[in-house]
């Protein structure tokens, strides 16, 4: 009898203007430590000019590290907007990193420009400021049980999350990003925004696990477990960044 594995469809918004250094790089994470289980991933790369649609998709990644193409970018995800918001509301997870973070915010404010509405998934309002926040951060996660999240940050963002929103991190170690407490990042429902830019699925192998688990869990309506695997390299770089904050 032919194998018929569980199946992820990845939705990879805007890699043609948007790709950071390290977005491929989580990218292929979260399809490898699929892989490893058995889960068949399809990575779809929706470029500028495709249409989204929200039932298509298990997971939706968005990045970027060039402020320069955001108002651009943002342009045409607006198009798009009300599907992802469908999408949201179903509770699949999404991912929004670095610039994908500002795209997924209510508004964001630039230096010396004026505030730009965006598309709302994340209830979080962005200005930028004098300082660049850079280097190693560390936090506790609530909703991975106090798990630490650790990884590279470089903003000069700060973000002020409304009340449909929650903070990613508590952080223990580096700036974040939250201008009233302690805090960095944001998530309402599943989608989650960071400023964390290295890449954060692959040197927090539980987290890119739970996304993993979460997508699972939206599609097929049940909890399917995850089988453990051999991670020493991934925990060792996550490990590294501890020891050197």
């Amino acid at each position: 009898m032919p194998r018929n594995p569980l199946k992820l469809k990845i939705a990879y918004l805007y890699p043609d203007i948007l790709q950071g250094f390290c977005d491929k790089a989580n990218i292929d994470a979260f399809v490898f430590r699929a892989s490893l289980r058995d889960i068949e991933v399809t990575v779809n790369e929706i470029n500028i000019n495709d249409k989204i649609q929200s039932s298509k998709y298990d997971f939706y990644y968005i990045g970027g590290t060039n402020t320069d193409k955001l108002d651009y970018a943002l342009y045409f995800l607006k198009r798009s907007a009300n599907e992802l918001h469908v999408a949201s509301i179903a509770w699949v997870p999404m991912l929004a990193v670095g610039c994908g973070y500002l795209l997924f915010s209510s508004s964001y404010q630039m230096h010396n420009k004026t505030e730009i509405n965006a598309i709302s998934l994340l209830d979080v309002d962005a200005k930028a400021q004098k300082t660049q926040y850079i280097g190693n951060i560390a936090g506790f996660c609530s909703f991975l049980e106090d798990k630490t999240i650790a990884g590279f940050e470089n903003h000069t963002m700060a973000f002020y999350l409304n009340s449909q929103s929650e903070p990613f991190i508590t952080v223990k170690k580096g700036f974040g990003n939250n201008a009233k407490d302690k805090t960095e990042g944001a998530r309402s429902f599943n989608c989650i925004g960071t400023n964390i830019i290295s890449p954060i699925l692959a040197q927090n192998p539980h987290f890119c696990d739970y996304l993993i688990s979460l997508a699972l869990k939206v599609k097929y309506k049940c909890q399917i477990p995850l089988m453990s695997v051999c991670d020493d390299i991934e925990w060792f770089s996550h490990n590294y960044i501890l020891d050197h904050i």
